[in-house]
């Protein structure tokens, strides 16, 4: 290094360390849950592809909001416009957290999301009301699609269906996006240019050579979260709330995320963490890339309606049940003699519904997890961790009497067959 180069980077490395939003290694932040308890996420996909990802309820309806409220403001729905739009209403006990807040709505504290109240439809089903010109008597396009089917229609001008974008709460310097983190349940933070998951380190790696710090430019500025830590060997690097950031050699995706396989100290940098029942954890299986098993290892299972698919199902993410299939099948498809298989994820009488995740009631009355809309089943015929004996699994339904309801298997979707799909649970956006 040449004296002025060494001089321009002694200069970088002083005004750095003045700035007040250039940080050390710390301990990680906890990270704030990207639902409350109570409120769930719900994608909305056109033909298999994902357009955005809406706020629902418990039971994954549709939540709304309105133009005349303002940021920060109170509700402006009162009185009589309460009678199709009622206030979400929050349980008791609720705490405001993160891009969470409460205010005083009618009946009680109100949720709101990044300042803005949330309502439930409560009038006429939305998809029986006839399309008009009219607006306020009809279903209004929010997303300029033309499927008069999707989740996208409100069912009035002035309301809009609510959507979770974590972006605008979280600035991310150039060079880093966030970006949603389904292995790591959660969204987090990728570098824009290889697409790789950034971590964190709770302590120094046991293999340093295996990771790759994530430089910051020499001129670069702290934003939002994200400030700049010096390193022993004079170079600027990003942290996240003071975390070093980090990107793990082996990892090849967003998708990937080996490095928290190989050092136990080492967590991907999120923003928000999804919940996640707590006897459901991810398997990392050979060949097959993370799936979801329970925490003894077993390996969980969807059931959704069959439909035509050319290729690619069996690629890591290449499958992925659509929420409207699985949450009108529940847990009517598997009954009676298919129990004798699959057994379902039983949710606990008090489990509560929260961001991916709701609870659904079965034929029985018991309580069963769904994940994504999709009920979810164990395989009896799985006799040890790492056992996938229930994959890739086609029941034909021929409409006997000890069959479930017929209309359970077909449905009305284009492309449907008669019948299920039985595959493992993958982790896809």
């Amino acid at each position: 290094m040449t004296k002025q180069n060494a001089l321009i980077a002694a200069t970088v490395v002083s005004l750095l360390a003045a700035l007040p939003g250039v940080a050390s290694a710390a301990s990680p932040a906890p990270v704030p849950p990207s639902t409350p308890m109570g409120l769930t996420l719900r994608h909305v996909t056109y033909r298999s592809q994902l357009l955005w990802t809406r706020l629902a309820d418990a039971n994954g309806k549709p939540l709304y909001t309105f133009d005349s409220d303002t940021v920060g403001g109170a509700p402006t729905c009162v009185g009589a416009c309460t009678k199709d739009f009622e206030p979400y209403i929050s349980a008791r006990g609720a705490v405001a957290t993160g891009d969470w807040t409460l205010v005083a709505g009618e009946g009680g504290r109100q949720w709101a999301y990044q300042g803005k109240p949330l309502y439930r439809y409560t009038g006429q089903d939305p998809n029986k009301i006839k399309e008009t010109s009219t607006g306020d008597r009809g279903l209004v396009r929010t997303d300029g699609l033309t499927d008069p089917a999707s989740d996208a229609f409100s069912p009035k001008a002035g309301w809009r269906a609510a959507a979770f974008i974590p972006e605008p709460a979280n600035p991310t310097p150039a060079g880093i996006e966030m970006a949603s983190l389904p292995v790591a349940n959660g969204y987090g933070f990728i570098l824009a240019q290889t697409k790789l998951p950034l971590y964190v380190m709770k302590s120094s790696q046991k293999n340093p050579n295996a990771w790759t710090p994530a430089y910051a430019p020499a001129l670069g500025l702290p934003v939002g979260d994200f400030t700049i830590v010096m390193r022993e060997d004079g170079k600027p690097q990003w942290a996240y709330k003071n975390q070093p950031l980090f990107t793990y050699n082996d990892d090849h995706s967003d998708t990937d995320l080996s490095g928290a396989l190989v050092e136990k100290d080492a967590e991907p940098a999120l923003a928000y963490r999804h919940f996640q029942p707590r006897d459901i954890t991810v398997g990392f299986i050979p060949t097959r890339g993370p799936i979801m098993t329970t925490a003894k290892g077993m390996t969980v299972y969807t059931q959704a309606r069959y439909s035509i698919m050319y290729g690619g199902r069996e690629t890591r993410d290449g499958y992925r049940p659509d929420y409207n299939d699985g949450k009108a099948v529940g847990g009517k498809g598997c009954v009676d003699a298919c129990l004798k298989t699959w057994t379902p994820v039983a949710a606990p009488a008090d489990a509560q519904s929260s961001g991916y995740w709701e609870v659904i009631t079965r034929p029985d009355g018991s309580k069963q997890w769904a994940y994504k809309g999709v009920a979810l089943y164990t395989n009896k015929t799985d006799k040890k961790p790492g056992d996938t004996n229930g994959n890739n699994i086609h029941d034909v339904v021929f409409g006997e009497t000890n069959t479930p309801d017929f209309s359970v298997a077909v449905g009305d979707v284009r492309g449907a067959g008669a019948g299920f799909y039985w595959r493992t649970v993958t982790f896809f956006n």
